[in-house]
């Protein structure tokens, strides 16, 4: 299957510039440095560099205290790698620093990935709960130590890779070290064989620094407020009729609803509206004044300063066959997390957040406007997170120990 891959890659190789042209055309690529994904850059060389490499805006915020705990030595030279748009702005607004490089990652092609690896030959490459990439991951371990950060992997995953199980085994002992999120994904990286795996912790854990932002200014009733985070297409009517259930009991309900998916806002406002349903979407009025009705945040990087305005937040992705989302960020405001059964992909923090009584499954979407009541009903302004925070300094310390072992060898 390998070999099949790798000329299918050398094979479809002249295609990638014109593929890379077309989705500039259409918005989804940078059209100033889109050609840094062919392997190119027009910053001068800078060798010996510590690489990490991550997928898009949740991959590069969970390293965002990685990086700045190495910002502060000065000797060191940090590439940074990712493939969205919405990552490389994150880099920008937070992370931009005289020793810290921005890139989009290479495709995964053979002439790309030499390309790229000879213009920058880095000392060690750190990939982030990468995606399975066989021509980046095998070039990229010939050339310098690989570590695989923070790797997950699903039971869906899991059934996929197993009729691979050569290939993906072959693969991933690229890596001289892998540490794992969890006891799941160790479980699984046993059936596969795989040596030198340890569990540090799951970084999405590190606390990100509250950073002071002033995009919203929303002047409300936080008893009468919650939020609905990463929601996809199939879960908005349950977010709907939960509303206006809480709005016929109380009057003056805000909801904030964080769709998962941007490029579906104008089914979402339809929907909304077609309930009659007061609607303010968050780019066009960031300052309110005792608001009611649901607030659409249709812009990235707001969700953060969402969760300072209310107490109670409901995760997406788990009334679907989906497995959950993170509930990291919310968790550290305080707020109270309220989710569905379906959280495969999470089931260890959730289990552990229950018990603790930080978190709540609510088994019938029917059933939701009942928990968020519950919650309003005992809210104050402060909440206790001191579990969260020690959890996070504690996977920082691992992590950057374990790190450092080999950035400073």
């Amino acid at each position: 299957m390998k070999i099949i891959y790798l000329i299918f890659t050398f094979i479809t190789h002249p295609f990638l510039y014109l593929i890379l042209k077309k989705r500039v055309k259409n918005f989804k690529e940078d059209k100033l440095r889109y050609k840094e994904k062919l392997g190119y850059s027009r910053i001068k060389n800078i060798e010996n560099v510590i690489w990490f490499h991550v997928a898009s805006l949740g991959e590069i915020k969970s390293i965002y205290p990685i990086i700045k705990y190495y910002q502060k030595n000065e000797e060191i030279k940090i590439l940074i790698t990712s493939v969205t748009l919405s990552s490389y702005t994150f880099f920008e607004k937070n992370l931009k620093n005289k020793n810290t490089i921005h890139q989009y990652a290479p495709l995964d092609s053979p002439i790309i990935i030499s390309r790229f690896l000879k213009k920058w030959k880095p000392k060690i490459s750190i990939f982030v709960e990468s995606e399975i990439w066989p021509n980046l991951i095998i070039k990229s371990s010939k050339v310098s130590k690989l570590i695989l950060l923070n790797c997950r992997i699903s039971k869906n995953s899991f059934k996929r890779w197993r009729f691979f199980r050569k290939t993906f085994t072959d693969i991933l002992s690229h890596f001289s070290y892998i540490t794992a999120q969890n006891n799941e994904t160790i479980k699984y990286l046993n059936y596969f064989n795989i040596q030198n795996v340890r569990n540090l912790g799951n970084i999405k854990f590190i606390a990100l620094e509250k950073i002071k932002k002033k995009n919203i200014e929303i002047k409300n009733n936080i008893k009468k407020t919650w939020a609905a985070m990463s929601i996809h297409f199939d879960e908005l009517d349950h977010i709907i009729d939960t509303h206006q259930i809480l709005n016929s009991k109380l009057n003056g309900v805000l909801t904030f609803l964080i769709p998962r998916h941007l490029n579906r806002l104008k089914e979402i406002e339809k929907k909304i509206t077609s309930k009659s349903i007061n609607l303010v979407k968050i780019s066009e009025c960031k300052k309110m004044n005792a608001p009611s009705g649901i607030i659409l945040v249709d812009q990235f990087g707001i969700a953060d300063e969402v969760f300072n305005y209310t107490k109670c937040v409901f995760m997406g992705g788990s009334f679907i066959d989906h497995g959950g989302q993170n509930p990291i960020e919310p968790l550290r405001f305080g707020c109270k997390i309220l989710y569905g059964k379906n959280v495969f992909n999470f089931t260890e923090i959730y289990n552990e957040l229950s018990k603790k009584n930080m978190a709540e499954l609510v088994i019938n979407p029917s059933d939701l406007h009942i928990r968020v009541l519950n919650i309003f009903k005992y809210i104050n302004n402060t909440s206790n997170n001191d579990y969260v925070e020690k959890l996070s300094k504690d996977i920082l310390q691992r992590t950057t120990d374990f790190l450092s072992k080999e950035i400073y060898k």
